[in-house]
C-alpha cells in the first residue's frame, strides 16, 4: 500500500522534477524513476509564501526550484508533493529564509 493518498500524482511529480530533485539529493535521475520513493526527506520544516500573501508549511520536506519551469516543488514525507509558482515566492527552512524569488 502506498504511504500517498493520491499515489499516481505524487509519482508523477518525482518524475517531472527528478533531474533537479536528483541533484539535490545526491541520487540519480533514473534512481528516482526507479524508485520514486526513495526520496531522504529531512525534518526541515519548509514555509512557501507566495504572491497574493498565501502561505504554506510543510513538516519533513524539502524544495526544489527550477528557474526553467518557473516553479517550486516540495517534496513532502507524508502530504504529497506540490508545485507552485515561484514568482515573488519566498521560501523559509526551519525558519531561515532560502529563497527569494524578485
Amino acid at each position: 500500500m502506498q504511504k500517498f493518498p493520491v499515489p499516481r500524482n505524487a509519482q508523477a511529480t518525482v518524475i517531472e522534477w527528478a533531474p533537479e530533485l536528483a541533484a539535490q539529493i545526491g541520487k540519480s535521475a533514473d534512481d528516482l524513476h526507479r524508485n520514486t520513493e526513495s526520496i531522504p526527506f529531512p525534518h526541515d520544516t519548509v514555509r512557501v509564501e507566495l504572491m497574493d500573501q498565501s502561505v504554506v508549511e510543510f513538516r519533513n520536506a524539502l524544495f526544489v526550484v527550477s528557474e526553467a519551469k518557473r516553479a517550486i516543488a516540495i517534496f513532502t514525507e507524508h502530504c504529497e508533493h506540490h508545485v507552485l509558482p515561484y514568482h515573488e515566492a519566498k521560501v523559509f527552512v526551519c525558519g531561515e529564509l532560502r529563497y527569494s524569488q524578485a
